[in-house]
């Protein structure tokens, strides 16, 4: 199993934890798998760390494929979804599972080699350590 940072907004962060919405879209096509895990990074202004989880699976086709295979389980109008998927060049969707939020947040002022993605990365061994220690 693999561990990544994910960059997003923390409205639609929240959606995934909270399981109102199932599914997180990216863009681009991406190395992650099935079975890793994904550590949700709040972009500015909240600039925290705010939960994970795992990936139970993957979804890819064309952005209206992905809206007709994930619309029921998710909170978003089909008109954001699919605006959305269109700007990039190969629309896929993160199944989540097994959400766990981070509680308190861990604030990026408290990791000073922390350096946020721009859309994700591989999480740092020290990064691993230091969650793992709180």
């Amino acid at each position: 199993m693999a561990v990544y940072v994910m960059s997003i907004k923390k409205e639609y962060g929240m959606n995934l934890l909270e399981l109102k919405s199932l599914w997180e879209y990216r863009r681009r096509k991406s190395k992650i798998s099935v079975g890793d895990k994904i550590i949700l990074y709040a972009v500015a202004p909240d600039s925290e760390l705010i939960g994970e989880f795992i990936v139970g699976g993957i979804l890819t086709g064309t952005s209206h494929e992905l809206w007709e295979k994930t619309k029921e389980d998710i909170c978003y109008k089909k008109e954001e979804v699919i605006s959305y998927l269109e700007s990039g060049n190969f629309p896929i969707a993160f199944r989540v599972s097994n959400p766990r939020t981070y509680d308190p947040p861990v604030s990026i002022d408290k990791i000073p080699f922390f350096r946020p993605p721009m859309s994700y990365c591989k999480a740092s061994t020290d990064l691993l350590s230091l969650l793992e220690s709180l």
